[in-house]
C-alpha cells in the first residue's frame, strides 16, 4: 500500500469517490482538488487532465515552453591571417500554437595590411504551425517552393501550405505489395521477402490475400511458407520491384506557395524581388501502378506549366519517368522535356535520366540570374560481382553559350572481411579541361570507436599519399576523440584534431602544417570550433548539445544520478536537480525513453520506468518520471490470546479522523504486517465478529527508509 502523505483528512492525491466500481483503492496516487464522495480510493481521470497526458499507456506528448538558441562557432588563423564566423538560430516554442525561428550567420575576417572585415546577414525567420491529423503544415515567413524532379526549388518570403508526411511517420505512402493464395485448413503464413521474415499471419480455409510494407526499393524475392494445422507447409515464390517514389493510390502529396522570390540568399538579409510569385506542385497516386506529377509557377509576365508521370512497368519491368513543360516570358515561349528510366537489384542497377530545354524556357529562379541547363544527362550502371561491386557513371551539361561539359567516371568497391574495405576510383573530363584524376581508399575499423584509413590520389600531375588514423566520439554517452593524419607526396603535410563531446555541447581544436610544391617551408595554421545550445525552460536556463529537430526534458522530480536510456541505449544520468536532456529525438515519432530502476535505492517509488515520447516538429517537450522516497514498515501482530494472527487475516488501516480504512492489507505468516507510507498515528483493524482487535501506530514515523516495530498486540 502506499499513501503520498499524512494528512488527517486524507492522503493527498486521493479523493473520497462514491461506492462504485470507477473508484479502485490503490497503491498509486493521482491528482485530485476536491472530495467527491464518502469513500477512500484512486478518482478516475478526467479527460484532459495532468495524469491523463501522463499515462504510461500510449505515446506522451507533453508539450512545454521554451526558448532555444543552437549556436555554431569557428575560429582560424595564422601569423598573417585571422577569421572567425558563426551561425545561430534562435526557436521559440510552446507559446501559442507553431514553432517561431530565425536564423544567422556573422563573419570576422583580419589580414595583415588590410582592414578588418566584419558583416552579419539572417538567413531564414519563419513560424510554422503542423496539422498532424491531416498532415499539412502551414508556414509563413522564408520558406523553399515544393519541387519534382523535374523542376527547380526556389527560396521565397511568404506564405507555404504543404502536404508534410513527417506528421505521421508509420504511414506508408508506396504501393502495398500484395500477395494472393488459398488454403484448405485453417494455416500460418509466413512473408519473407529477399530471406528476412515480414509478418506471419493466421488465415482460415479459402483464398487470403496479405498486404506487405514495402521493405526494399528494386527488384527482390518474395515466399509465403503456408503451413497447415497437419504442420504440412508449401513454398510459393514471387518476384516483386518496389519502387518509392511511386504514391498509394487516391494518396496526394501537394505544396501551394505564394510569396516574393529571396535574393542574394547568404549575401543580403532582407533582399526579395519586387513581384510576388505563386507556385503549386502536386502527385497523385493513379493506382499502384502509377502516379501523376504536376507544376506550376508564375511570377510577373512569367507562366511555366508542366505535368508529368512516374510509371512501373509492370511487376519486373523497373520505373520510368516522363515530364513535359512549357513557358512563356516576355513574349517568348519555350519547352522542356524529359525521360528517365530506373532499374534496380543486387545484381544489376541501371538509372538513366535526360532533360532537354529550348533556348526561351524560363522558370522563377532563371529571372533571378539562375541560368537553367539547355541539356543534361546522366547514365549510371552498376554491376555486382563476385568480388567487389563495379559502377560506372556519365555525365553531360550544356549552359546557354558555353561549350558542353562531359565527365566519366568509373569506380570498384570490395569489403575485405577482417581487412576493412577497398575503393578505388577514376573520373576523365572528357572535354580536357581539368584533366584525369585516380583514387585508391582503405579503411578499417580497430575497434567500435577507433579506426584507420590509407589514401593514394592523383589529379593531373600532383600525387599524394595520406595516412590516417581516428577515434570517433561516442554520440550518445559523449566522451573524447581525436584524428592524426599525415600526407605526403608533392604538397605534403600533417594534421591533428582534438575532440570532446559533453552533454553541454561539444568543441574541437587542430592545426594543420603544409610545405608548398616547389619545397618551400609551407604554413601552420590552427582551428578551433564549438557548437551547442542554451534553452531557456521551466524558469531555468540550460546548456546542452545542438539540437537538430526535436528533444525532451527528462525529469525525475528531483531525484539525481538516474540512469536515462533513449531505445535501450545509455545518454547520461540526471542531475541534481533530476533533470537531463536528451536532444537526439525524432519529431512525431515514438522514441523510447526509460530509466533503469535497478540502480535506485530499494526504498524509491516509480510510478513508470518507459515511456513513448512524442515530440512536435523542431521543439521540445517533458518527460516525467514520477517517483518518490517512501517508508516501509514492517511489524508483527499477536492476537488477545498472544498468538500470531493467522495468515490471510485482513488488516484494514484508518487515517486519524478518517473514521474508515483508507486501505487494507493482509497478515502474512508468523503475523508479519507490510505497510508503505502509512498515515502519522493510522489504527489497524484486524478481522471480523468477535475476533476483530485493533492496533496503534506510533504518533512518529520517519519519512522514508525501513522501519521495524517488532511486535503489536492486537486487542
Amino acid at each position: 500500500m502506499a499513501w503520498p502523505g499524512r494528512a488527517a483528512t486524507g492522503p493527498p492525491g486521493w479523493c473520497r469517490c462514491n461506492a462504485s466500481p470507477a473508484c479502485v483503492p490503490s497503491t498509486t496516487p493521482r491528482a485530485s482538488a476536491s472530495p467527491c464522495g464518502s469513500r477512500w480510493g484512486r478518482c478516475p481521470a478526467t479527460r484532459g487532465s495532468a495524469s491523463s497526458s501522463l499515462s504510461a499507456r500510449g505515446p506522451t506528448r507533453a508539450r512545454a515552453r521554451g526558448l532555444l538558441l543552437n549556436y555554431d562557432l569557428y575560429a582560424q588563423g595564422d601569423g598573417d591571417h585571422r577569421s572567425f564566423s558563426g551561425w545561430s538560430e534562435l526557436r521559440l516554442f510552446g507559446l501559442g500554437a507553431g514553432t517561431w525561428s530565425t536564423s544567422a550567420v556573422g563573419r570576422s575576417v583580419q589580414a595583415s595590411g588590410h582592414d578588418d572585415r566584419r558583416d552579419g546577414v539572417r538567413l531564414d525567420t519563419s513560424w510554422q504551425l503542423d496539422f498532424p491529423d491531416s498532415m499539412v503544415s502551414l508556414a509563413v515567413g522564408d520558406a523553399i517552393t515544393g519541387a519534382l524532379a523535374w523542376t527547380r526549388p526556389t527560396r521565397i518570403g511568404g506564405v507555404r501550405v504543404s502536404r508534410n508526411f513527417a506528421l505521421q511517420p508509420y504511414r506508408v505512402t508506396a504501393p502495398l505489395a500484395s500477395f494472393a493464395g488459398e488454403a484448405a485448413l485453417p494455416s500460418t503464413v509466413d512473408l519473407f521477402i529477399d530471406g528476412i521474415r515480414q509478418s506471419s499471419r493466421q488465415v482460415r480455409p479459402g483464398q487470403f490475400q496479405i498486404d506487405s510494407v514495402p521493405t526494399l526499393n528494386g527488384a527482390g524475392q518474395a515466399q509465403m511458407v503456408i503451413t497447415d494445422i497437419n504442420g504440412q507447409s508449401r513454398v510459393i515464390g514471387f518476384s516483386l520491384y518496389n519502387a518509392p517514389q511511386l504514391l498509394q493510390a487516391g494518396l496526394g502529396d501537394w505544396s501551394l506557395e505564394l510569396g516574393k522570390v529571396r535574393r542574394d540568399y547568404g549575401l543580403r538579409s532582407s533582399a526579395y524581388a519586387s513581384e510576388p510569385m505563386a507556385s503549386a506542385t502536386g502527385r497523385y497516386g493513379l493506382n499502384r501502378l502509377a502516379t501523376l506529377e504536376g507544376h506550376f509557377e508564375t511570377v510577373a509576365d512569367l507562366r511555366m506549366a508542366g505535368a508529368g508521370g512516374v510509371l512501373r512497368l509492370g511487376e519486373h519491368g523497373g520505373v520510368l519517368d516522363l515530364a513535359l513543360a512549357a513557358s512563356r516570358h516576355a513574349g517568348q515561349e519555350g519547352r522542356q522535356r524529359g525521360i528517365g528510366y530506373q532499374w534496380i537489384s543486387r545484381a544489376f542497377s541501371v538509372n538513366l535520366a535526360s532533360l532537354r530545354r529550348s533556348e526561351g524556357f524560363r522558370d522563377a529562379a532563371s529571372l533571378e540570374g539562375t541560368p537553367l541547363p539547355l541539356r543534361s544527362d546522366r547514365i549510371f550502371i552498376g554491376v555486382g560481382l563476385p568480388y567487389g561491386q563495379v559502377g560506372s557513371s556519365y555525365l553531360r551539361q550544356e549552359y546557354p553559350g558555353l561549350p558542353a561539359s562531359r565527365y566519366l567516371s568509373l569506380s570498384w568497391s570490395q569489403q575485405l572481411r577482417r581487412y576493412g574495405s577497398l575503393n578505388l576510383g577514376f573520373s576523365r573530363d572528357l572535354d580536357g579541361a581539368r584533366g584525369d584524376s585516380a583514387s585508391l581508399y582503405w579503411s578499417m575499423p580497430l575497434d567500435r570507436h577507433l579506426s584507420t584509413s590509407a589514401s593514394a590520389h592523383r589529379t593531373g600531375d600532383l600525387r599524394s599519399l595520406a595516412l590516417e588514423a581516428n577515434r570517433a566520439v561516442p554520440s550518445d554517452e559523449g566522451g573524447w576523440g581525436w584524428r592524426a593524419q599525415a600526407t605526403l607526396g608533392d604538397r605534403p603535410g600533417a594534421q591533428a584534431q582534438l575532440t570532446q563531446l559533453g552533454s553541454h555541447g561539444q568543441w574541437s581544436a587542430g592545426l594543420t602544417h603544409w610545405r608548398g610544391a616547389d619545397g618551400s617551408d609551407g604554413a601552420t595554421q590552427g582551428y578551433a570550433s564549438a557548437n551547442g545550445g542554451l534553452l531557456l525552460m521551466r524558469h531555468r536556463l540550460f546548456a546542452l548539445r545542438r539540437v537538430e529537430d526535436a528533444f525532451a526534458l527528462v525529469s525525475t522530480q528531483g531525484v539525481a544520478g538516474v540512469p536515462v536510456m533513449l531505445e535501450n541505449r545509455p545518454i547520461g544520468q540526471t542531475d541534481r536537480d533530476g533533470l537531463l536532456l536528451v536532444t537526439r529525438l525524432n519529431a512525431w515519432q515514438r522514441n523510447r525513453l526509460s530509466i533503469d530502476p535497478l540502480q535506485l535505492p530499494a526504498d524509491m517509488h516509480i510510478e513508470r520506468t518507459g515511456m513513448d515520447a512524442v515530440p512536435e516538429s523542431r521543439s521540445g517537450m517533458l518527460a516525467l518520471f514520477p517517483m518518490r522516497r517512501t517508508a516501509s514498515v514492517q511489524l508483527a501482530l499477536r492476537g488477545r490470546d498472544g498468538e500470531w494472527l493467522p495468515p490471510g487475516t485482513v488488516v484494514g488501516v484508518e487515517a486519524p479522523g478518517a473514521g474508515e480504512a483508507v486501505a487494507d492489507t493482509v497478515v502474512g505468516y508468523d503475523g508479519l504486517v507490510y505497510l508503505q507510507d502509512p498515515p502519522v498515528a493510522a489504527r489497524l483493524r484486524a478481522g471480523e465478529g468477535p475476533a476483530a482487535c485493533s492496533a496503534a501506530l506510533p504518533d512518529t514515523l520517519p519519512d522514508r527508509g525501513w522501519v521495524e516495530l517488532g511486535e503489536l498486540e492486537c486487542r
